[in-house]
C-alpha cells in the first residue's frame, strides 16, 4: 500500500511536471508570436518614418536648389550689369583720353 501511494505521487508530480512543460511551451509560442509581432510593427514603423523622412529632404532639396536657381539669376544680372558699367566706363575713358589729345576747337564738333 505504501508502494501503491509513492507511485501516484509519482504519477501525479509526473503529470504536474508535464502540465508545467505544456505550459512553459504555451508561454514560449507566446513569446515568440509577440516577439515577431512587434518586429514587424517596428519594420512598418520605420518604413513609414523612412518615407516621411524621404519626403522631408526632397522638399529641402527643392527649396535649397529653387533658392540656388534664384541667387544664381539675381547674381549673373548683376553680373551683367557691372560688366556693362565697366564697359560703358572703359569707352567714357577712352573718349575722355582722346578729348584730352584734341588741340583744335574744330575738332571737339567731331
Amino acid at each position: 500500500e505504501a508502494l501503491q501511494r509513492i507511485i501516484s505521487t509519482l504519477a501525479n508530480k509526473n503529470d504536474e511536471i508535464q502540465n508545467f512543460i505544456d505550459t512553459l511551451n504555451q508561454t514560449l509560442k507566446g513569446v515568440q508570436e509577440n516577439s515577431s509581432n512587434v518586429l514587424s510593427e517596428l519594420d512598418e514603423e520605420f518604413d513609414s518614418l523612412y518615407s516621411i523622412l524621404d519626403e522631408v529632404k526632397e522638399s529641402m532639396i527643392n527649396s535649397i536648389k529653387q533658392e540656388q536657381a534664384r541667387k544664381s539669376q539675381e547674381l549673373q544680372s548683376q553680373l551683367s550689369q557691372c560688366n556693362n558699367a565697366l564697359e560703358n566706363s572703359e569707352e567714357l575713358l577712352e573718349f575722355a583720353t582722346r578729348s584730352l589729345d584734341i588741340k583744335e576747337p574744330e575738332e571737339f564738333s567731331k
